[in-house]
């Protein structure tokens, strides 16, 4: 498979799994009890910093990353420990004529951030990813290396605007891209379809049904067993096969579909107004087969053109503002067809380029187009998360938790001084569990941290000896300790099924075993 090459790419491969975990320090709620949350912060730390909680768990990722114009002004700031890296800190990002490091720059930023997108995506889970010409080959390349050839799905093509006619070589470059890759063969998008017509006769009082054409697009040398006459048994008449156009059974197989009621003949019904024999289908077997998807169609890259435009996105902001808030805005009836196509009505979306909040916009009126209860993360490191992505989201009726990325929760090999202890001990437990930290409510020690799939866990920031395990009130299947040292013997905590681990060594342990691939 071809790979992409380019400045600083040996110092950024594996940069992911050398940026420390930070805390996400909650600042306040909006609009009641929700899932939903806004980060204000470098999305590849806040990203690193969601992995305990939401590892595997994302099932439609959406992002809008920096086109790498020439005229975007961001900034470069990952401090990777390469010198040639370390001079782009700071520094605008420009056309070719003004830094010829451009798409180096472009792809060192890219690169961690799609490793991270792909561990927090769910197996059935897609990311889509907006971009335009300047950096589509190089974002194809880097992602068919990151998330795998094999799982590249589609690139849609989205009319941003009509035609200009004042552009270089007389040619409007109108369309931009949106590039599909799933996390692995189990993700299926899918749309809405047009509602199909279904029959109740009195033959089947209690079995609806619909036909279809019984022919295929094959020819006779085609699918010569297709290439025959079927005969109605009730009254001798003859429909011979097409040779352009046969049948799309064969005659043994019309036997047994005669048989089960499923072959329908001109004359069977009055109000069927067909020539020739149709195939007719149960809707319980459509259902069956469908499943949840039932009376849904596979997406189509052509993207149909109730997505909008820029101008319509801009339209749209400037009426939840009263002003032109942000440039270029995407309509969030584009989002809503992507997050339409590849979730469930409980998925988790994620857009860690947030910019104006058009993501959750888009997923709030999908909730309230079917009636579903997706949540969104929003990850914005400019000023404007507060005031533009958050306001948003507020203006339109949303509601969420809104956070800061915080200190690094380790500091030179030790737990900071400087982060809360209730953080640290948050994050051992989503880290061990997976799941959201509750502060228990329990008569058992204030070192308890809860219970999950029959173990219990401590946070003892001491020696684990008789004295503590005596203070222990929770009974579990067994149990694990952090503490500082441990002076019981190993027999002892064999048989009690104690597994002890130490502070802060096995905290970091945790992250370190937590490989980013």
């Amino acid at each position: 498979m071809p790979t992409l090459n380019w400045l600083g790419k040996d110092k950024v491969v594996n940069y992911a799994a050398q940026v420390p975990c930070h805390a996400l320090d909650f600042k306040y709620n909006f609009g009641g009890g929700t899932d939903n949350k806004i980060i204000h912060g470098d999305n590849l730390t806040a990203l690193k910093s969601l992995l305990p909680l939401y590892e595997g768990k994302i099932k439609c990722i959406y992002i809008d990353p920096p086109y790498n114009t020439g005229n975007e002004g961001w900034i470069y700031n990952d401090n990777v420990n390469s010198p040639q890296i370390q001079k782009w800190l700071g520094q605008v990002v420009g056309k070719e004529g003004e830094d010829l490091t451009r798409h180096d720059k472009w792809l060192c930023m890219m690169y961690p951030r799609l490793k991270l997108l792909k561990q927090l995506l769910s197996d059935d889970g897609a990311i889509f990813i907006s971009i335009d010409d300047n950096e589509q080959a190089n974002l194809k390349l880097i992602c068919d290396e990151i998330f795998g050839a094999q799982n590249f799905v589609a690139t849609f093509s989205w009319r941003k605007r009509t035609a200009k006619s004042d552009v270089p070589h007389g040619i409007s470059q109108d369309c931009e891209y949106i590039f599909c890759y799933a996390k692995s063969d189990l993700f299926q998008g899918a749309v809405k379809g047009k509602e199909r017509k279904y029959y109740v006769t009195d033959d089947f009082p209690n079995r609806a049904w619909r036909f279809h054409d019984l022919t295929t697009q094959r020819t006779a040398a085609e699918r010569p067993n297709s290439f025959f006459t079927i005969v109605n048994p009730k009254n001798g008449k003859e429909y011979p096969a097409s040779s352009l156009r046969t049948w799309a059974i064969t005659e043994e197989t019309f036997k047994e579909y005669y048989a089960a009621d499923r072959i329908i003949f001109p004359g069977d019904y009055d109000f069927l107004k067909i020539s020739k024999p149709v195939l007719r289908y149960w809707k319980d077997d459509d259902i069956k087969k469908a499943g949840k998807n039932f009376g849904m169609v596979a997406a189509s890259t052509f993207l149909p053109a109730e997505v909008g435009m820029t101008q319509d996105g801009t339209k749209e902001i400037t009426a939840i503002f009263g002003e032109k808030k942000f440039n270029f805005p995407k309509p969030s009836s584009l989002i809503q067809h992507i997050v339409g196509m590849a979730t469930d009505k409980n998925s988790i979306v994620l857009d860690s380029f947030a910019g104006s909040g058009t993501t959750a916009h888009a997923v709030l009126n999908l909730n309230a187009a079917d009636g579903g209860n997706r949540k969104f993360i929003l990850i914005e490191m400019e000023p404007y998360a507060e005031t533009i992505t958050a306001e948003r989201v507020r203006r339109v009726g949303g509601s969420f938790d809104y956070y800061e990325v915080g200190d690094p929760l380790f500091v030179e090999g030790d737990i900071n001084p400087a982060v809360d202890i209730e953080q640290i001990r948050a994050y051992v437990w989503a880290t061990e569990t997976h799941t959201p930290y509750v502060k228990p409510e329990c008569d058992d020690c204030a070192e308890f941290l809860g219970v999950d799939k029959g173990i219990a866990y401590y946070f003892y920031e001491g020696v684990l000896d008789s004295d503590f395990l005596a203070t222990m009130r929770t009974r579990a299947d067994s149990y694990i300790i952090f503490a500082e040292s441990c002076a019981v013997g190993e027999e002892f905590l064999q048989r009690y099924k104690i597994e002890f681990k130490k502070i802060p060594r096995d905290i970091i342990k945790l992250w370190a075993d937590a490989q980013i691939y």
